[in-house]
């Protein structure tokens, strides 16, 4: 870790609550464009996909303008952490486990490469 070891917990709540606000931003935004233009579940499948690799994507990047060094790690450990909440909420609302593993996987496969690419771009 660099000099910023200190400000690891601070940085990693900040980056995942920006990650989950966008989150919920954009699905809300989703739902809205679903209401309005009657797309189909897959389109909607795809929609959140695609947020989850938005959000990841921003908390990595600021994570690894905030940590400095080794942002790779940091922004898949920040793509991690998202996963791990995400998958924990819902696993607290009953939905967690109802998915086929490979939807859960490709999931968490989403989370660590949105994660990666903001680090790297960062």
């Amino acid at each position: 870790m660099d000099s910023k070891s200190g400000a690891v917990p601070g940085v990693f709540l900040k980056t995942l609550f920006l990650s989950y606000v966008v989150s919920v931003l954009l699905m809300f935004g989703l739902a809205f464009v679903l209401y309005k233009m009657k797309l189909s579940p897959a389109q909607a499948s795809w929609g959140v996909t695609l947020i989850y690799l938005l959000s990841c994507a921003l908390g990595g990047f600021f994570t690894g303008k905030k940590m400095g060094s080794k942002r790779l790690l940091w922004g898949l450990l920040s793509g991690i952490v998202y996963f791990v909440v995400l998958f924990l909420l819902s696993l607290a609302v009953g939905s967690g486990l109802r998915g086929e593993v490979r939807d859960i996987l490709m999931t968490m496969t989403v989370c660590l490469g949105g994660g990666a690419l903001g680090a790297f771009l960062s």
